[in-house]
């Protein structure tokens, strides 16, 4: 699967370090339905890779869920508010860094799922994501049937 102009990319430590990170986002959900990740290619070349995490479940309380989120990677720092999209919810990105990479990581939380959609970059990046995050966001989700989606 293509991520945008984005391909998959094969990195055994990066897979396995999302898979943890993806079963934490599982545990903030209710009726977990899904977990999903994968690991894309940088589009540009000051971005390494791009790791996308999500879990599907009720999400009860979308604020409460996206702090429980951010408290999961306390390497990441000046966590702002960013516009959600048209999937609704809310959404922040933060920045921090690696032992490797600088991190920048957006997440979401709204009724029927939390997510990730961290940029490993070799060089810090020169404000959010934005409209990358939600271009991102809105690729990966879709409703699924039994829960809430009137979002």
């Amino acid at each position: 699967m293509r991520l945008g102009n984005r391909s998959q990319l094969s990195n055994r430590p990066l897979i396995f370090k999302l898979a943890a990170d993806a079963e934490q986002l599982g545990r903030l959900v209710e009726d977990k339905r899904d977990v999903a990740l994968k690991v894309y290619n940088g589009e540009t070349d000051a971005d390494y890779a791009v790791l996308v995490s999500a879990a599907a479940g009720v999400v009860r309380d979308e604020e409460a869920t996206l702090s429980r989120v951010f408290e999961l990677f306390p390497r990441i720092g000046e966590i702002r508010a960013v516009p959600p999209g048209p999937l609704g919810g809310v959404a922040s990105c933060g920045r921090g860094r690696d032992d490797e990479y600088y991190v920048t990581m957006c997440a979401w939380a709204d009724r029927i799922s939390v997510g990730t959609v961290t940029f490993l970059s070799p060089e810090e990046r020169l404000g959010p994501p934005g409209d990358e995050f939600i271009a991102i966001r809105s690729q990966l989700e879709f409703p699924i049937p039994g829960l809430p989606s009137d979002q």
